[in-house]
């Protein structure tokens, strides 16, 4: 019986959760302030990658949490990522390759007093974003 209870709890709490925001995948472009700009990404199952569309330009809350690395934030047996230094005035943001990005999963409120703004920021090294493992190897192979 406590088994149901719990359960029930936790998939009101991730309902209400999905209402309250919008998550996705990106690569940010550029970094000014507390202003990003992304493009929004879209998994294409018949060439299995990620198609980018236009960039956008968000404000982000003060002090947005920044993570990096990790999985999916604790969820389905991911590590969570650890929090990266000065945010979105780190190096990994102020030295973007146009081209190639940042990928991070972008959380934007829908509602309250940040409503339309990010609320948070994970950046994934594994699908081609800076600062995390993949990047460790590029630059061990380069030396």
């Amino acid at each position: 019986m406590f088994r149901r209870f719990a359960l029930a709890v936790v998939l009101v709490a991730i309902t209400f959760s999905f209402a309250y925001s919008e998550t996705f995948f990106a690569k940010v472009t550029k970094v000014e302030g507390n202003k990003v700009t992304y493009q929004k990404g879209t998994f294409d199952k018949d060439t299995k990658k990620f198609t980018y569309g236009d960039a956008t330009t968000t404000e982000a809350i003060k002090d947005v949490p920044v993570t990096k690395g990790g999985g999916f934030g604790g969820k389905a047996g991911g590590k969570k990522g650890e929090a990266l230094e000065k945010g979105l005035a780190n190096e990994m943001f102020t030295t973007i390759d146009k081209e190639k990005g940042v990928t991070a999963r972008i959380t934007i409120a829908e509602e309250g007093d940040n409503k339309g703004k990010i609320s948070e920021v994970s950046t994934f090294a594994a699908f081609g974003g800076k600062g995390g493992a993949k990047d460790k190897k590029d630059k061990d192979a380069a030396k």
